[in-house]
């Protein structure tokens, strides 16, 4: 367990915190509007005034319909396609000169096969070779007999060619969706292709110097447009398959796009379109009236309060003092409130700089969440809107996660603070409304009771009906405040503020008490009921190595959870801590009474000082151990504390007579401490020596567990071993009577059978 610093090192870490949320706050919130939204009226209201312009001003249209006209301005904007009459005179260039050179090797193909006689054959061998080699490289063998044999295969290429480039091949697929390009691929077995997703029917096309509009169908890319071709010719040709192969073949090697989408330009141009999108619905002249008193407050209407207050702010930006000081005053405010109650109220979760970071770390949480959905719903899609129209969207403000979490983590009461805090805080958020605040700290307040002390995780969906049921009929009230009870609206809202309520209590018990409990040491309940498992590995050890240890931990355990709860104590923790509190013993559990059998005591053997050594190493033992076995400090702490720093009178009085007139340091048979730091390890010190004590007692009667009851608790007092408990006198008196109810349950009189046999007698005293 962490040890308590002082009051000066709890308030730097306080005013630290205060100061890192404040800033984050600010940072998060920067809007400027959310004090005047305490002035404005909601949807749906009836207005109080009526409420006329003094300044002229526009009406801006919102982030979400600038944006839209926008995309539809953008999406007027035809692709643009231009033709390029430089690339077009290349591309024929370099088929003509093929043809030119297929045209030449034929006729040297002639002359050699028809020679003339005279000594040129050699020469036009060799030319023809030349020739041979470079046109294989373009096209096969059997493609170059073809077409040179055959002027009028050439003549047909060429005019289908250029018909072809006038045309247009261009360097884009135009698809409308998806499919359309993936159909493409696999129909041409392509895998790379340029294309642009386009569902105009018509596109911009730039050919000569002019510019002019033509069906979006005429633009079509190098694979379509050799189809096309070679179709044509291959009706021309169609009884020679030899030249059709020929024909496809030099098709794809001479084809190349000289038709070329201008993204740049198109983009330019959608980007001037999107920027002539008038921003503004109009201007409201000054001494207009807006609404008149007793009118509703339609969509309309609010859109132009909300302008005329944005220009209201505006024309007061010049002023030295503006609203978004107050707000950030208002602001650190409530943080610097929120950590100051835990500060004088001397709670028992800011004894640490540690615990303090715990709260701190909850509090910046909390506020993140707030952001997270304040931005979600600044950018809903307008398709969302169909559904959520009608939905008051505060509702969706997580204001039940920290106070889920404090309850959780800590207690009730701090789960209560931190509820006040997220209502008030996005009170502020919703324009300073005090119905949001209120209903949602009764939605918390709701849920909180099946949380605090919680054993079951299933208590969390008691909470989360609670909270509901709670939503459901604040609801109501809310609406009616906002003259919105309708239908559509209540199952909306009641439908997002659930959803809300779920989430919260999902990701509490499943991702943060978990994280908190690791990054800060804090042990809950839940945990404390999976430590209190007997099938737990540590408890095993006890059971196994020291069975009358263990049971001596149970009978302690039991009497101090029942006397727990009539000091306000955590009873489940109690508990635990009566579990492990002598794991030690079972270092060497033959040294301890309960674990002696046969009457054998080794400690006979033993010098006083000896046996005091064994007994106190069970406490640094026990404290391994607990490290060993992953035992949380605040039940770890229970070892040491239990015995606090008391002296073994036994063996410190044995010690006396064996050494008459020897002066005894008692601080030799003294434990080593600390003195117990909670009111949960004072409890365990009086439960674990008055149920040790009562055991010894013969024939106890409710007189004498009284007796012992408070002489054992003087004792304590006397040794000042509950100094730092936080026991208060009454606490202790509260106690006395809880034990003694307590064992006067266990040792209560049985009744005596006259004239039993006896057997029976023995029977009866066994049990």
């Amino acid at each position: 367990m962490e040890v308590p610093v002082k009051n000066k090192t709890i308030q730097f870490h306080l005013i630290l915190g205060i100061l890192i949320t404040a800033v984050l706050t600010l940072v998060l919130f920067p809007e400027k509007d959310i004090a005047i939204k305490a002035e404005t009226p909601h949807l749906g209201q009836t207005s109080s005034r009526t409420i006329i312009t003094p300044i002229s001003f526009e009406v801006p249209k919102s982030a979400q319909e600038v944006e839209t006209e926008r995309q539809r301005a953008a999406d007027k904007v035809y692709a643009v396609f231009e033709f390029n009459d430089d690339r077009t005179e290349e591309i024929l260039k370099n088929l003509d000169n093929f043809l030119n050179e297929l045209t030449q090797y034929g006729n040297l193909q002639y002359k050699i096969s028809h020679p003339a006689g005279d000594s040129s054959i050699r020469n036009q061998i060799e030319q023809a070779s030349v020739l041979y080699q470079t046109l294989t490289k373009r096209i096969s063998i059997t493609a170059v007999q073809q077409f040179s044999q055959n002027p009028k295969a050439r003549d047909s290429l060429k005019a289908a060619f250029r018909k072809m480039l006038d045309n247009g091949v261009s360097n884009t697929l135009i698809a409308s969706t998806n499919t359309s390009v993936q159909l493409f691929r696999d129909n041409y077995n392509v895998q790379e292709v340029q294309f642009i997703p386009y569902n105009k029917t018509e596109v911009s096309f730039v050919s000569h110097g002019e510019e002019k509009i033509i069906d979006a169908s005429r633009i079509q890319p190098r694979e379509r447009r050799i189809d096309e071709t070679f179709a044509g010719l291959q009706l021309s040709f169609s009884q020679n398959q030899g030249l059709q192969s020929a024909f496809y073949e030099a098709l794809y090697v001479f084809t190349e796009p000289n038709v070329f989408y201008l993204e740049k330009e198109t983009e330019s141009r959608r980007e001037l379109a999107r920027s002539q999108v008038n921003i503004s619905k109009g201007m409201v002249p000054r001494g207009m009236e807006i609404v008149s008193q007793g009118s509703i407050i339609t969509k309309d209407v609010l859109e132009r309060l909300e302008a005329m207050q944005n220009a209201l702010q505006k024309e007061e930006n010049n002023k030295t003092l503006t609203s978004p000081y107050g707000q950030a005053i208002i602001q650190a405010l409530i943080i610097a409130m929120f950590f100051l109650i835990f500060y004088f109220i001397r709670s028992e979760v800011i004894r640490t700089p540690r615990q303090v970071w715990s709260l701190i770390t909850l509090v910046i949480l909390q506020i993140i969440g707030f952001w997270v959905i304040h931005q979600a719903i600044a950018s809903l899609p307008p398709s969302s809107a169909s559904f959520f129209a009608q939905a008051e969207m505060i509702w969706l403000y997580p204001a039940a996660l920290s106070p889920i979490l404090a309850t959780v983590l800590y207690n009730r009461k701090i789960g209560l603070i931190f509820a006040a805090f997220s209502s008030v805080f996005l009170g502020t958020l919703t324009g300073y409304d005090l119905a949001v605040s209120l209903s949602w700290f009764c939605i918390c307040w709701a849920g909180i009771p099946f949380l605090g002390q919680i054993r079951y995780r299933v208590q969390f969906i008691w909470a989360i009906l609670t909270s509901i049921a709670a939503l459901a009929v604040l609801l109501c009230i809310f609406l009616l405040l906002r003259n919105r009870l309708e239908l559509e609206t209540y199952y909306t809202t009641l439908i997002v503020g659930s959803i809300n309520l779920i989430i919260c209590s999902g990701l509490s018990s499943v991702l943060f008490i978990h994280l908190f409990e690791r990054i800060f040491g804090i042990t809950t309940d839940l945990t404390l009921m999976e430590l209190s498992d007997f099938n737990r590995p540590a408890l095993k050890r006890i059971s196994e190595l020291a069975p009358g240890t263990f049971h001596h931990s149970i009978q302690v355990a039991n009497l101090a959870e029942k006397v727990a709860d009539a000091v306000g104590a955590n009873s489940l923790l109690v508990r635990v801590m009566a579990l492990y509190h002598d794991i030690g013993k079972t270092m060497r559990p033959e040294f301890f009474t309960e674990n002696q059998k046969q009457g054998i005591n080794p400690h006979e053997s033993l010098t006083p000082a000896q046996s005091v050594k064994i007994l106190m190493d069970h406490v640094e033992q026990g404290k391994a151990l607990s490290k060993e076995y992953n035992v949380p400090e605040v039940v770890s702490a229970a070892i040491a504390e239990h015995h606090g720093t008391g002296i073994m009178q036994y063996f410190y009085r044995m010690a006396e007579q064996q050494n008459p007139g020897q002066e005894i340091n008692a601080d030799d048979f003294r434990y080593r401490g600390p003195e117990p730091q909670s009111k949960e390890s004072a409890i365990l010190m009086l439960a674990d020596s008055i149920e040790a004590t009562s055991r010894a007692i013969p024939d106890p009667t409710p007189e004498k567990l009284a007796d012992m009851i408070h002489k054992t608790v003087v004792a304590r007092l006397e040794e000042r071993q509950l100094e730092k408990s936080n026991l208060s006198i009454k606490d202790l008196s509260a106690l006395e009577q809880a034990f003694l109810h307590s064992l006067d349950g266990t040792y209560h009189t049985r009744i005596k059978y006259p004239d039993a046999p006896q057997k029976s007698q023995k029977l009866s005293s066994t049990t």
